[in-house]
């Protein structure tokens, strides 16, 4: 059976409650502020966990999946231009090109690092999630084409938690 104990700095064998050799796939986890071991207990003893595995289990397969970001509207584009895929053609330093999606984070402000291809010349746009819409005011300064991709959009954050495919943004 899986079991999660409280452990503090220090010796662990010595904080367990059955001899080591019954602990196996040892692993030392953090839940808020507190260590505890989680292991698989082969011992005979009735043991009583200090954390729901079930929950520690849940949470973690819910901390390891990525949020994926999908671009799903970007307002101010200029029209008649043919974009590929992921393209979107927006005029240089305009107020009125945004970009939406659909983020279930709480409420925060980040920034997101843009290149352009070009030059590799990076420019940084604000970012808000307000209830559950990410909003990205775009406004280029200078035209070329811009990319923005999983490692550029993850460049704030320590964790990488965001999955998205590039975007290209075509700027004249």
């Amino acid at each position: 059976m899986q079991i999660m104990l409280k452990v503090n700095d220090g010796d662990i064998p010595s904080q367990l409650s059955d001899v080591p050799q019954t602990f196996k796939q040892q692993e030392i986890v953090i839940v808020g502020e507190q260590s505890y071991l989680f292991a698989d207990y082969v011992g005979n003893k009735q043991l009583i966990s200090d954390f729901d595995v079930d929950t520690f289990l849940t949470q973690r397969n819910e901390d390891a999946t990525l949020k994926r970001v999908v671009i799903d509207n970007v307002s101010g584009q200029l029209m008649g231009y043919v974009n590929q895929d992921n393209e979107f053609t927006v005029p240089q330093q305009s107020n009125d090109v945004i970009a939406t999606s659909q983020l279930a984070i709480p409420d925060s402000k980040f920034k997101i690092p843009f290149k352009r291809i070009d030059t590799g010349r990076i420019q940084l746009m604000p970012a808000q999630v307000v209830d559950g819409e990410l909003s990205i005011p775009l406004k280029f300064e200078t035209n070329g084409i811009w990319i923005v991709n999983k490692a550029l959009f993850n460049a704030d954050f320590s964790d990488a938690p965001f999955e998205l495919p590039e975007y290209r943004f075509s700027v004249i």
